[in-house]
């Protein structure tokens, strides 16, 4: 008998026909798998040393790098799907209305799917990692594997090949919508100019819609054409008339020159009628990613953010040896929702290019507080849990 076998097994002297005693072994609360378990580690029990085999450890640190592969690729196909949804939600009244061609809808579209690709990378590697760390842990293999001496650290370290996949699988996929996947508005651009174009030489007032953008060409006859329709953001309270408009690459701001604005009467005396020579209208809702990055800084910031706040993720896990998966996903979520948030007001206000860089600073900031204050939480709850005795 082995000295494991030893620790798990008590003898009992029992009489029998023959002279002496036989033992019988009674197993003492742990079963033979258990005893199999303590052996496959190379636990040595009895002595000061723990022995470790030294091809079986390297194994099965690497089958939790695939396992996270595994758990990140299908989360970002979760969270693709859900977003490539909301944006055919989005584009549906276009692609459904029939005096939109199909060839005309389908750069918006493709900006939509960028998008859709950059948010899935960005929620779904953190999180879908995180999620196989809590089922690590529940198996008791995350247990076994730091009883034999592998940190934490060493473990999360372990996995930052196959998440490197990961983020140049997020690279890629940027790259591949190219990068007329972030200027919709040179494309909007163009059809403002063709409805202009229609107005030449008219004989008589007509109008020419504007497809997509909802903005209508008035056409007079010797007059230069005016270009109107309701002033984004107000819900339909104000009208602009303006002789040019031109939005910008992302469509989040309008360009006016020699602008009128008009709205509803506020009671029976106050109303608005501005004229201004130059207008600008901000903040409005865009179409795809920001073209303020050159196309492979941009996916290469996203692709890093995604690894950095995965490994973070996964480290936060093990650390906390939480079993509960909402607590998993609050803890690699906040990050994520924080820098997706800094890089929307970013590619909304008028931040500089450097500014970006604070996007993945922001998101590790973040991870360190919520797993501080998680493990807070828990010391807490096992504080109160424990019993008051003597």
């Amino acid at each position: 008998m082995s000295l494991g076998d030893e620790m798990f097994a008590q003898t009992t002297p029992v009489e029998s026909g023959h002279q002496g005693f036989r033992h019988r072994r009674v197993c003492a609360g742990v079963c033979r798998a258990g005893r199999r378990g303590l052996r496959r580690t190379g636990r040595v029990l009895g002595g000061s040393r723990l022995a470790l085999q030294s091809r079986r450890f390297p194994r099965d640190v690497g089958r939790l790098g695939w396992r996270v592969i595994r758990g990140a690729t299908l989360a970002v196909a979760l969270v693709l799907a859900v977003g490539l949804a909301a944006g055919t939600v989005r584009l549906l009244p276009w692609l459904l209305a029939p005096e939109v061609p199909l060839r005309v809808a389908l750069p918006f579209a493709r900006a939509l799917g960028a998008s859709a690709t950059e948010i899935a990378f960005l929620v779904g590697a953190p999180i879908g990692a995180a999620l196989v760390v809590v089922s690590f842990i529940e198996r008791g293999e995350a247990r076994s594997l730091m009883a034999v001496g592998a940190s934490p650290l060493r473990l999360t370290l372990s996995t930052f090949p196959h998440l490197a996949l990961v983020g140049l699988a997020a690279f890629s996929a940027s790259l591949a919508w190219g990068s007329g996947a972030d200027v919709p508005g040179r494309f909007a651009r163009q059809l403002i100019h063709e409805g202009r174009s229609s107005c030449a030489g008219v004989e008589q007032a007509k109008s020419a819609s504007v497809p997509l953008l909802g903005v209508t060409w008035l056409c007079f006859p010797g007059q230069p054409p005016r270009i109107t329709g309701a002033l984004p953001g107000l819900g339909g309270r104000a009208w602009f008339s303006a002789r040019e408009l031109e939005p910008s690459d992302d469509l989040r701001e309008l360009r006016l020159v020699d602008m009128r604005v008009v709205s509803r009467r506020l009671d029976e005396k106050h109303y608005l009628d501005l004229s201004v020579q130059n207008g600008t209208v901000r903040g409005l809702p865009g179409w795809g990613r920001s073209a303020k990055l050159p196309l492979s800084v941009r996916s290469a910031l996203s692709a890093a953010t995604a690894v950095l706040l995965a490994l973070g993720g996964v480290l936060s896990a093990l650390r906390l040896g939480t079993t509960r998966r909402v607590t998993a996903i609050a803890v690699a979520g906040v990050p994520v929702l924080a820098s997706i948030a800094l890089q929307s007001r970013l590619d909304a206000g008028g931040g500089s290019a450097k500014s970006y860089l604070l996007v993945p600073v922001v998101g590790v900031v973040t991870l360190v507080s919520v797993s501080a204050f998680a493990a807070f939480a828990r010391a807490r709850l096992r504080q109160r849990a424990r019993p008051i005795g003597p």
